[in-house]
Formats: C-alpha cells, sequence, structure tokens
C-alpha cells in the first residue's frame, strides 16, 4: 500500500511546527522593524519640527520637508534627515554642502528635491547618483564652485524628468553640455546663468524634451542669451511643445522660425522687448500656437539695454 502523501506522523508534524514557528518570528520581526523604523521616524520628525523645520506625515512616517534656512541645522542632523527612508519631497534652502548632500544619498524614495544656495561642486553630487526615485531637480542659486558639469553623474536616473538650474553665472557651457547627457528629461527651465549659444546647441541631444524655459545670462556685459540667434538654435528642438524665453530683445523675422517646430504648443515671451504689432502679426502667422507676450519691466529692461545695446 503507498505511503500517504504528504506525511501526517509525528515526525512530520514536529518539522511543521519548527517551520510555523519559523515563519511567525520572522514575521513578528519585520514587523517589529517596521514599528520600530516608523518610531524613529517619528523621532526624527518631532526633533526636526523642534529646529524650526516644517515636516509633513502620511501614515505615520515622514513624506515631505521644508528647511527654510539649513545654516540653523547641524551636520547630525543632516545625519538625522538622511534616515527617513519614505521621504518623497525635500526643499531645502541654505546649509546645503557637499558632505551634507553625501548624508542624504540613502534617500531611495525621494522624487523631489529643491535646493537654495546650495555651497556644492560638481563633484559633490556624485552621491545623488543613489537616488534612483528623483524625478523633479531643482537648483536655485547654486554656489560659485558649480559649473554644471557634475550633472553628468546623474546620467543614469531611471525617472529624472524635470530640471531646473537658475541665479548663477557659474552655470556654464560644460553645465549645459552635462544636461545634454540626461536624456530622459522632458522639462529643462534654465535662467540668470551664464550658458551661451554653444551651450543651448547642446540641448538638441535631448531627444524627449517637451518643455523649455530660457531666461536670459546673468549678466550686463554681451554675449547675450537668448538672441535671435537663439531661435535658430530651438528650431532643432523638434519634440518641444512649450517654449519660454525671458528677459531679451527678439525680432518678429526670428520668433517666426519657431513654425519649424511641429509640436509646438504654447509660446511665452515674458518681458521680451518686441514691438506689440510684431506680437499680434505672430499670433495671425502661428493661430495653432498660444502665445503669451509681456512687455519687459524696469528691471528687465535694464539688462537689456546693457546686452543688446538703445536707451
Amino acid at each position: 500500500m503507498p505511503a500517504s502523501y504528504p506525511p501526517k506522523g509525528p515526525h512530520y508534524r514536529s518539522q511543521h511546527q519548527v517551520v510555523c514557528r519559523g515563519f511567525m518570528f520572522a514575521l513578528l520581526w519585520c514587523v517589529q522593524i517596521s514599528w520600530s523604523a516608523r518610531a524613529d521616524e517619528a523621532d526624527i520628525g518631532k526633533l526636526l519640527k523642534e529646529k524650526g523645520v516644517a515636516v509633513t506625515e502620511t501614515k505615520e512616517v515622514v513624506t515631505a520637508v521644508v528647511v527654510s534656512d539649513g545654516k540653523k541645522l547641524t551636520d547630525a542632523d543632516f545625519g538625522q534627515l538622511g534616515r527617513l527612508v519614505h521621504l518623497k519631497s525635500l526643499d531645502l534652502n541654505n546649509g546645503l554642502n557637499n558632505e551634507r548632500l553625501a548624508l542624504l544619498a540613502d534617500l531611495v524614495e525621494l522624487e523631489y528635491l529643491q535646493t537654495n544656495l546650495a555651497q556644492i561642486t560638481d563633484d559633490g553630487l556624485k552621491p545623488m547618483a543613489r537616488l534612483k526615485n528623483l524625478r523633479n531637480l531643482k537648483f536655485f542659486h547654486p554656489g560659485p564652485s558649480f559649473s554644471g558639469a557634475g550633472l553628468a553623474h546623474l546620467a543614469e536616473l531611471p525617472h529624472l524628468q524635470q530640471l531646473t538650474v537658475a541665479g548663477s553665472l557659474s552655470f556654464n557651457d560644460e553645465g549645459m553640455a552635462a544636461v545634454a547627457k540626461l536624456t530622459r528629461l522632458q522639462e529643462f527651465r534654465t535662467w540668470h546663468g551664464g550658458a551661451t549659444q554653444e551651450g543651448v546647441k547642446k540641448l538638441k541631444e535631448l531627444p524627449n524634451l517637451k518643455s523649455l524655459n530660457l531666461g536670459q545670462r546673468l549678466t550686463y556685459k554681451p554675449p547675450a542669451c537668448p538672441t535671435d540667434e537663439t531661435i535658430a538654435l530651438l528650431v532643432d528642438l523638434k519634440s518641444l511643445e512649450m517654449l519660454q524665453l525671458s528677459e531679451a530683445r527678439l525680432t518678429f523675422t526670428a520668433l517666426q522660425q519657431l513654425k519649424q517646430l511641429p509640436a509646438l504648443k504654447k509660446l511665452t515671451l515674458e518681458g521680451i522687448e518686441v514691438p506689440k504689432a510684431d506680437v499680434e502679426r505672430l499670433k495671425k502667422e502661428l493661430p495653432m500656437l498660444k502665445i503669451e507676450w509681456t512687455e519687459p519691466n524696469d528691471t528687465y529692461l535694464k539688462r537689456i539695454r546693457s546686452l543688446f545695446g538703445g536707451g
């Protein structure tokens, strides 16, 4: 008579009990670890709140942090911040340097990172390559040691689609060449930087770019960028759907070239010196394109006249 299967003898019951106990122990251990991690995050959130940091908690874990003045935090505080493994959004104003940025490299769920006045170098960006879920990255007023060339370290980030770099003349054409290596980008914004037409040429290497915001360089001395010459370069960006140009003097003849962009749906001319009559002509010339135009304010006019001449 064939043996029964599965076996039901005492030996089997003993093995079965061991397996079940092992499974229950593992389950309890996971629950304990999860509870401990949540308790740790709650403690870290409380610590940060006491130091003036805005903390958002979702389902008992910290998911968003806004640091209004990072100079008030210590290196140890940044170390604690780097333990918030469920953090999805981080806004850091002031106080960020290479060492502190490295402490944040384990924020594996981080999707949004905004920095202001970060004193970081291009090599200091290397640890950011571990932020595999990063989707939107913004650098406002980065320090003079940041040319943007270090952005090339982020070329393998699988989800990085939006990038902003603004407010530093040190962000130059090397930085633009590095941006061109971030081939998954769908949106790029830069203004008050140091890039020239040579840098703009590199953007044609971004096959998925749908939205571009290109503002004037942070200078009162030539060369200017954007200019009419820039428009001739932008017509190579065939995937563009939205384009914003700021703080420049442009002509109808140059802007007319934008008809060569088959996917373009919206054009924003912010603080652009161009005759109103030419804007109306452009709207008639490109009826399928939504065009928004504002005249330059006094601050914009000062820069435009310094760069383009006239008064």
